[in-house]
């Protein structure tokens, strides 16, 4: 069965895609709803998992090589400590702790760098630290947490053990004001940028919640957005944000500018080589359906976006249950 895709390059030619991680699995090498991606202090993959209703058994973060070997995993479905319904996003404290926010139980767990349930803070209402289905979570260079705490329509900051800091925004269309804010980073100078899910849009602000710039609009051409999402600065300044109901990621220079997008060239994963391997009756049923396989390569509702410094983007491709990886070329 032939799935390669011979490293195509993208729209504009600037990001040439590399490789996959990924097979629908609810434990083990593989994914159930992949929702976010990073690479932690250690140099591995991290990916949580949000499966969905019907195999809860799939709720975890899974810890694999940057080239696709497995290597174990932690959390599970549940309402305990350390275990989730939702999961929203993990990321890395500069001490190395694992956050993870789980939007049913509005709260933020954190794990200590062995993978072990720490602690845990947050209960849903409307005052100062308190929460309404939180989503994205990032670090600024102070080591204080920006939550987006989607339902409050506000980014709360708040120290590593979940004490009120600030916050800033309010449900809104205009400049400083949300819908639904999703995705979050923060850029090596510390400003904090924001999708605003249902306004279509990017904020960017200071890292105190000045307002700074805002791009995007509703629909499908280029620079415009269907549900934004997950979103990445990589060090040169470029933007990278998952344009989720687009099926796309589309990337923009520091000032809003439009300069690519990715759609997806997925080939077959290692994972997956395994399983066809070891299943040679499935691997033929693949194979009298090729015609399927060129819309399976795209993306389908990418979530989350990681950039690393040596340019290679992690894409978490959540209904195709992978990691689309691509290299930034040299320009």
């Amino acid at each position: 069965m032939t799935t390669e895709t011979q490293d195509p390059i993208t729209t504009n030619g600037l990001y040439k895609y590399d490789s996959v991680i990924g097979l629908l699995s609810p434990a083990g090498p593989g994914f159930s709803g992949p929702v976010s991606v990073t690479v932690g202090p250690d140099g591995m993959l991290y990916v949580a998992c949000r499966a969905n209703p019907n195999q809860p058994e799939g709720v975890r973060v899974s810890r694999c090589t940057r080239d696709g070997d497995f290597l174990d995993q932690f959390g599970t479905w549940g309402e305990e400590p350390g275990e989730f319904i939702w999961i929203t996003d993990i990321t890395f404290s500069q001490s190395g702790e694992i956050y993870v926010a789980d939007e049913n139980s509005h709260r933020i767990s954190i794990f200590d760098k062995e993978r072990k349930f720490s602690r845990r803070f947050g209960q849903q209402g409307t005052a100062p630290g308190e929460l309404n289905r939180p989503s994205g979570l990032a670090f600024g260079p102070n080591g204080n947490l920006y939550v987006v705490d989607t339902l409050n329509h506000r980014i709360q900051i708040l120290t590593p053990e979940g004490e009120y800091i600030s916050e800033w925004g309010c449900l809104g269309e205009t400049k400083g004001k949300f819908n639904m804010p999703w995705g979050i980073t923060v850029d090596r100078l510390g400003s904090v940028y924001i999708t605003d899910w249902k306004n279509d849009r990017v904020q960017k602000f200071d890292a105190d919640g000045k307002f700074l710039m805002a791009f995007g609009s509703s629909g499908d051409s280029h620079g415009q957005f269907n549900r934004p999402n997950g979103i990445a600065v990589d060090l040169s300044g470029d933007i990278y944000i998952c344009d989720w109901m687009n099926d796309r990621v589309q990337v923009f220079d520091q000032h809003g500018t439009f300069i690519d997008v990715l759609i997806g060239h997925a080939g077959m994963s290692k994972w997956a080589r395994n399983f066809l391997d070891a299943s040679p009756d499935i691997e033929a049923k693949l194979e009298l359906a090729a015609h399927n396989i060129e819309p399976k390569r795209r993306f389908y509702r990418p979530v989350s976006v990681h950039v690393e410094d040596d340019g290679k983007v992690y894409v978490a491709d959540c209904y195709r249950h992978r990691v689309q990886i691509y290299q930034k070329l040299d320009s």
